[in-house]
């Protein structure tokens, strides 16, 4: 198992984000989390990921405890998460903002420019290599985010709401970046809430609430389940996204 969180909680003084949450997840697979907002799947991700360390439970990583580990060493181990709000380096260039994830696995300029070169052309910012970072719309900010986690050549990516106001033609050019993404060989969780990327992307899906899973399993068994229509879909919805489902 590539990695495996058992009875993660989290509580914030009195307030229990997440509570006993479990996801196992194999080497090569797309796991796919949903849930309405203040569900508890970005607080997951934190704590998976290192940045928030979880109240109680247990998490591993190749079979090494990381539960209490900082960031950097869920990122050196090969962890990359991507965030709801690009964190971009405004004044510095687009080459030189994923160099900054290139240097944690090539501490030497030269290393770190080559590779993050071979990033920027793979998520198709090539041509905007010298561009200041501010200068991007969402889409790009959305690429650069990735491009940044790709170069610091994670085996295990979690992209948070990553294709998150885009317009449908930039969703469906974002899946096809994912999916190449996914074809490096790279383990995939994406926290969504457009179901037509979780459907389509997603072969596993699990659905938070109230700081709870409430349901897991494949897309389609999950969309029609009575618990997640009356908590998160809705029944028009949950039609529309099973229309996607594989």
């Amino acid at each position: 198992m590539l990695l495996s969180a058992e009875h993660v909680t989290k509580i914030f003084g009195g307030f229990t984000a997440l509570a006993d949450a479990n996801l196992d997840i194999a080497e090569g697979e797309v796991v796919g989390l949903i849930g309405p907002n203040g569900a508890g799947k970005s607080t997951f991700f934190n704590c998976l990921v290192g940045d928030v360390p979880p109240s109680g439970g247990r998490i591993r990583f190749e079979g090494v405890d990381v539960t209490r580990a900082p960031a950097e060493t869920h990122a050196r181990l090969g962890i990359g998460r991507t965030f709801q709000v690009p964190a971009t380096f405004e004044d510095m260039t687009i080459l030189e903002n994923v160099m900054v994830g290139a240097f944690l696995r090539h501490p030497g300029r030269g290393e770190a420019r080559a590779k993050a070169l071979e990033v920027i052309e793979f998520v198709g910012l090539k041509p905007l290599a010298d561009a200041p970072a501010r200068t991007l719309g969402t889409p790009g900010r959305k690429r650069l985010e990735i491009a940044r986690v790709l170069a610091t050549e994670p085996k295990l990516m979690l992209l948070d709401e990553a294709l998150a106001g885009l317009t449908p033609v930039e969703v469906q050019e974002a899946i096809r970046l994912v999916r190449r993404i996914h074809g490096r060989g790279i383990t995939l969780v994406i926290v969504e809430h457009i179901m037509e990327v979780i459907m389509t992307l997603a072969e596993r899906v699990l659905v938070f609430n109230q700081g709870r899973t409430i349901a897991a399993g494949k897309p389609r068994e999950v969309v029609a389940d009575p618990m997640v229509i009356e908590a998160y879909l809705g029944r028009r919805h949950a039609r529309d996204a099973g229309a996607h489902a594989p």
